[in-house]
């Protein structure tokens, strides 16, 4: 896990830290921009005779398993990056797949640092969601919802008859007694021994 510290300063600058965007964070997604951020490069460069610090946006990658260092759980940290993206920090530069060829061959999501979170809440901001990655027939919700439309398989709990007709649908069926059940027994024996 020691491969996954990072020896670089977290800059963040003043605008950014008062906009409404960053305001809109929870302390999880906050971390999770600090990753980011950590992860851009830097360069000084004179402009205009003076050394400034000038940024290369490079597109980078964020794998679950540096969320989970970071003490960011699975879930959350899609919740965080989806949050980051709508507000304007982060653009996917690259969608990764859900499916991988070989276990060394990885197809992480990419991302680079974004202006837009500048423009949050004004009507020029433009609004980015990031798409679904797996098929439809992958979507938990939307499986949920098609089997809500399976109505004759969720009602019926025993086998299915040939036709609707074949038998009462009050009688209680049932596949075997209870062991506790002992009541139809003990009529059945007196039946018997009064007859």
């Amino acid at each position: 896990m020691e491969n996954l510290k990072i020896q670089k300063e977290i800059r963040i600058n003043a605008d950014m830290y008062y906009s409404g965007a960053f305001k809109s964070l929870s302390r999880s997604a906050m971390l999770t921009l600090m990753r980011c951020l950590q992860k851009r490069k830097w360069a000084f460069e004179k402009v205009h005779g003076k050394k400034r610090m000038i940024y290369s946006n490079e597109e980078f990658i964020f794998p679950y398993a540096e969320a989970a260092f970071l003490g960011i759980g699975t879930t959350q940290y899609w919740k965080n990056i989806n949050k980051l993206i709508e507000v304007g920090f982060l653009d996917l530069a690259y969608q990764g797949g859900w499916y991988q060829k070989h276990e060394r061959e990885k197809d992480y999501s990419r991302y680079k640092l974004s202006d837009r979170w500048r423009d949050y809440g004004k009507p020029e901001f433009q609004e980015i969601k990031k798409q679904k990655v797996l098929r439809s027939e992958f979507h938990i919700r939307e499986n949920i919802g098609r089997q809500k439309l399976k109505l004759t398989s969720l009602k019926r709990r025993c086998q299915l008859h040939k036709s609707e007709g074949d038998s009462s649908k009050t009688i209680n069926r049932r596949l075997h007694e209870s062991e506790g059940d002992t009541t139809a027994q003990k009529t059945s024996e007196r039946l018997v021994s009064s007859g």
